[in-house]
C-alpha cells in the first residue's frame, strides 16, 4: 500500500516535468498547427548598382508590407519604400503585392499584384509601376482584365505585357499602347505558352527584351493541332466543364514560331527554324549582339539539340553546334553570354556528367571548364573582372548540393561553402557577395551574408528546431545496399527515437522515383513531412527511401537506364530494396508498404500489381496509370512514343498488372487536376472493379495535383485518411 502510494504521488511529481519535456504529435497539430514556423529573408533582391539587397517586410498589425534595404558593409537596415504609399490611384486603396522588379537604374518598380493563378503558376496578375523619384504610381494596364508577364525595356522608357494572348508596348512617358500581335485567341498565343510547354520545359513567359530594347522576341504557338481534354467542376449549382489543349504520348504539339518585332519599323521577322514543325523550341534568348538571337532547336524525341543563332533582321539562322544523346537530352537555364560577344558558358551532359563548358559563338568550338564523375546542378554566374565562375555542385558526396568556384581557364577549382548539406546562393550583380542558404536533414534552413570567397559575414535568418524538441523528431540516416545484379543504391531510413534493435518493425517506403529526380538527399525538407513521418515512427513503423537506376545525380549513364521502360528499374530496384530490409533483423518482412504521390503514386501502383508479392500496403496519390494518357513532352522524353515502344508502354503500364493485385491499396485523386488526370485513377479501378479486386478510393472534388483548389486546405484530411489506412492495413 505504501509501495503504491509512492508511485502515485512520484507520478504526480515527475507528470508535469515530463509534459514540458515531451508532447503528442497529432494529424491535427501537424497540418492544423503551426509547431515550427520557418522564418525566411522575404523576398530578397540585389539592388542595382550598389552594395545592398531589397527584402520586404509585413507589419503584422497594419498588414502592410514595406520594401526594406540591407546594406552589405555594415548591416545596416532601412525603409526604402513605406508599404502605406502603394496604393492605387483609381480607388487610393493599398495593393497587395506578391511579387516585384527592380528597374535597371533601381529608380522604378514593378510590383505584381491581384494575381489569380494559371496552371502552376500566378499568371494573370495586375502590374503598378511605382516611381522612386516622383513617389508616384500608376497601372500599366487601366482595364478590367488582368494581363500577363510585364517587364520594363531596358531603358525603362517602355513594358510589354500579353493580355488576350497577344503582346502590347506601353511608353510609359506618353502612355500610347502598341499591339505588337493581332491573332491572340484560344487557339493563338503569343508571348506565353502552351500547357505542356509551361509544365514540362518551364516555360510560361514567352517573349524578351532585346540588349537595346529596340526588339521583342516572342513565341507563337499555334494551338490547332493539339487535342483536348475536358473535366467537370463540381463547386456551382449547374457543373460546368474546363477544357485545356492537352497533347498525350504520340498526339500532335502546338506549331511553334518564333518572331522578333522591331520597334522602329514596327515590323516582325520571322525566324527561320527549319522545315520541320513537329518540333520544340524549348528556349530563346539573347545574346550580347543586339541582332542576334540564340534559339535552342529539339527534334521531337528529345535527343538531338541544335543550337542556332538567328540574325533578327534577315530571320537567317545558323546552326551553332549539335548536340545528341542515345536517350534524351535535359534543356538547361545556365547559360551566359560574355560580353567579348564571342562566347558562350553553359552546362552539358556530353561528357557523361552535367558540367561546364565554353562555347565559341564564331566556330561553335567547345572547351570543357569542369569535369570529373559529379555533376554541376545550378551556374549562378562569371565574375568577368576575376574570371571566377560561380556554382552549385555535388562534388565529394552526391546527397549534397555545394558551392563551388573555378577559373574559366578550368583552373583555382575551390569550395566555398563549409557546412554539410545543401545550399544554394543569391550572387550580387558584381559578385563581391552572395546571399547563402544552406540546411541538412538536422539544421532547418539558414540564410547567411558570405563575400564572394564564401567568407561568413553576418547572419541573416536563424531557424532553430528547439520548439520541435518536445516531440522527439526522428531523423534519417544514410545507407546504401548492393542489389543482386551488384549495383549500389543509396537510401535512407528512418526509425523510431525510441528504437529497440530486438523488436520487429514493419516500414513504410515512400518513393518519387521519375526518372533524373534525386529524394536521397541531405536537406530538411518539408517541415510537415518531418513531423508526419516522426508521427508514424512514434505509432511503431519505420520510414524508407531509395534513389533506384535512372534517377540523377550519378550521371547520364545512369539516368539513361530509364530510357524506353520507367517502371523496369523503378519496380526492380524498389523490390530490391524490400530484399535489403527484409535482410535486416529489426525489420518484419512481412510488413512492408509503399506510398508516393504523382510518379510515385505510379510506383505505388506498379508495386501493388506488378509487385505484389513483396508490398503489403501501398496509398497512391494522384498516380498515373498508363503512360499513354500523360503528356507528350514528359513522356516522350523518357518512353519515346508510344507508335514506335508499344512494348515499352505495355511494360510499364499498371493496367498491365492488375490481375496480380492481391489487396491493400488506397487511391487517391483530385477532380480538377489538369496535370495528371484523373481518367488515370478512372481507368485504373475500372480494370479493377471488373476483376473483382478490393481497394479503397478517396476523391477530393475541384483539387489539382498539389490537392489545391478554390477551398481551403485538405491536407489535415488527406492525411488524417492516409495515417489511418496505414494504421489498419500495415
Amino acid at each position: 500500500m505504501k509501495r503504491a502510494l509512492f508511485l502515485i504521488l512520484l507520478t504526480a511529481l515527475l507528470t508535469p516535468l515530463w509534459s514540458q519535456t515531451s508532447s503528442k504529435l497529432t494529424i491535427k497539430n501537424i497540418f492544423k498547427g503551426n509547431l515550427l514556423q520557418l522564418k525566411h529573408l522575404n523576398n530578397p533582391k540585389w539592388l542595382p548598382g550598389q552594395n545592398a539587397f531589397v527584402f520586404l517586410k509585413r507589419d503584422k498589425s497594419s498588414k502592410v508590407t514595406s520594401l526594406f534595404t540591407h546594406r552589405v558593409a555594415d548591416g545596416r537596415e532601412e525603409m526604402w519604400i513605406d508599404g502605406t504609399m502603394l496604393v492605387n490611384p483609381a480607388n487610393n486603396k493599398p495593393i497587395y503585392f506578391m511579387d516585384y522588379r527592380i528597374a535597371p537604374s533601381g529608380a522604378k518598380i514593378l510590383f505584381k499584384t491581384d494575381a489569380k493563378r494559371v496552371w502552376r503558376h500566378y499568371d494573370d496578375a495586375r502590374y503598378f509601376v511605382f516611381d522612386l523619384r516622383t513617389q508616384t504610381m500608376r497601372p500599366v494596364y487601366d482595364g478590367p482584365e488582368r494581363i500577363r508577364h510585364a517587364k520594363f525595356s531596358p531603358d525603362e522608357s517602355q513594358i510589354a505585357y500579353v493580355r488576350g494572348n497577344n503582346l502590347y508596348i506601353k511608353d510609359l512617358t506618353s502612355g500610347k499602347v502598341t499591339q505588337i500581335t493581332k491573332d491572340g485567341s484560344d487557339t493563338y498565343l503569343n508571348g506565353l505558352s502552351d500547357w505542356v510547354y509551361e509544365e514540362e520545359f518551364g516555360q510560361a513567359d514567352g517573349w524578351r527584351w532585346s540588349p537595346d530594347g529596340r526588339q521583342i522576341a516572342f513565341y507563337h504557338f499555334d494551338q490547332s493541332p493539339i487535342k483536348t481534354f475536358s473535366w467537370i467542376e463540381y463547386d456551382d449549382l449547374d457543373v460546368h466543364v474546363k477544357t485545356v489543349p492537352y497533347p498525350k504520348a504520340g498526339d500532335p504539339n502546338s506549331i511553334v514560331t518564333i518572331g522578333v518585332y522591331h520597334l522602329d519599323s514596327r515590323k516582325t521577322t520571322w525566324m527561320n527554324l527549319g522545315p520541320e514543325t513537329d518540333q520544340y523550341i524549348p528556349r530563346i534568348r539573347w545574346t550580347k549582339h543586339p541582332n542576334m538571337l540564340m534559339i535552342e532547336r529539339m527534334n521531337r524525341l528529345q535527343n538531338t539539340l541544335d543550337v542556332l543563332l538567328a540574325n533578327t533582321k534577315s530571320g537567317d539562322s545558323r546552326v551553332l553546334y549539335t548536340e545528341t544523346d542515345p536517350a534524351w537530352i535535359s534543356i538547361t537555364d545556365n547559360v551566359f553570354f560574355l560580353k567579348d560577344k564571342r562566347h558562350m558558358i553553359r552546362t552539358s551532359e556530353a561528357s557523361g556528367f552535367n558540367h561546364i563548358w565554353e562555347y565559341d559563338l564564331d566556330s561553335g568550338q567547345k572547351r570543357q571548364i569542369t569535369s570529373g564523375n559529379w555533376e554541376v546542378k545550378t551556374v549562378y554566374g562569371i565574375d568577368e573582372v576575376t574570371d571566377y565562375i560561380y556554382f552549385q555542385a555535388n562534388k565529394g558526396n552526391m546527397e549534397e548540393r555545394k558551392l563551388f568556384r573555378i577559373k574559366r581557364d578550368g583552373t583555382g577549382l575551390e569550395q566555398i561553402s563549409r557546412e554539410p548539406g545543401g545550399h544554394s546562393a543569391q550572387f550580387a550583380p558584381d559578385f563581391s557577395a552572395f546571399i547563402h542558404t544552406y540546411s541538412n536533414v538536422h539544421t532547418p534552413p539558414q540564410t547567411v551574408l558570405c563575400s564572394a570567397d564564401g567568407q561568413f559575414i553576418r547572419s541573416l535568418i536563424q531557424n532553430s528546431a528547439d520548439s520541435l524538441k518536445p516531440f522527439h523528431l526522428a531523423y534519417p540516416e544514410f545507407t546504401s545496399f548492393t542489389t543482386s545484379d551488384g549495383v549500389e543504391i543509396k537510401a535512407m531510413i528512418t526509425k523510431p527515437v525510441d528504437f529497440d534493435p530486438t523488436k520487429k518493425y514493419p516500414v513504410l517506403i515512400y518513393g518519387y522515383s521519375g526518372p533524373a529526380s534525386q529524394l536521397v538527399l541531405n536537406r530538411w525538407g518539408r517541415t510537415r513531412s518531418k513531423l508526419w513521418y516522426t508521427l508514424l515512427t512514434q505509432k511503431g513503423y519505420i520510414i524508407f527511401t531509395l534513389d533506384q537506376r535512372g534517377t540523377g545525380g550519378r550521371g547520364k549513364a545512369f539516368k539513361n537506364l530509364a530510357y524506353g521502360d520507367i517502371g523496369k528499374y523503378m519496380l526492380k530496384d524498389h523490390i530490391e530494396g524490400v530484399q535489403y530490409l527484409r535482410s535486416l533483423p529489426y525489420v518484419d518482412g512481412s510488413r512492408i508498404g509503399i506510398w508516393g504521390w504523382s510518379g510515385g503514386g505510379y510506383l505505388t501502383l506498379m508495386a501493388m500489381t506488378k509487385g505484389a508479392a513483396y508490398f503489403k500496403a501501398g496509398i497512391a496519390v494522384a498516380p498515373v496509370s498508363d503512360f499513354r494518357l500523360y503528356d507528350n513532352i514528359w513522356t516522350e522524353r523518357y518512353m519515346g512514343l508510344p507508335q514506335t515502344n508499344p512494348a515499352g508502354y505495355d511494360s510499364t503500364s499498371a493496367l498491365t498488372y492488375t490481375n496480380r493485385y492481391k489487396g491493400g491499396l488506397l487511391v487517391i485523386h483530385g477532380t480538377s487536376d489538369d496535370n495528371v488526370h484523373m481518367q488515370n485513377t478512372m481507368q485504373f479501378i475500372e480494370k479493377m472493379e471488373l476483376a473483382g479486386k478490393p481497394f479503397n478510393l478517396m476523391i477530393y472534388p475541384g483539387r489539382n495535383h498539389s490537392m489545391l483548389g478554390k477551398s481551403g486546405s485538405v491536407y489535415y484530411h488527406l492525411y488524417k485518411t492516409m495515417t489511418n489506412f496505414i494504421l489498419q492495413n500495415l
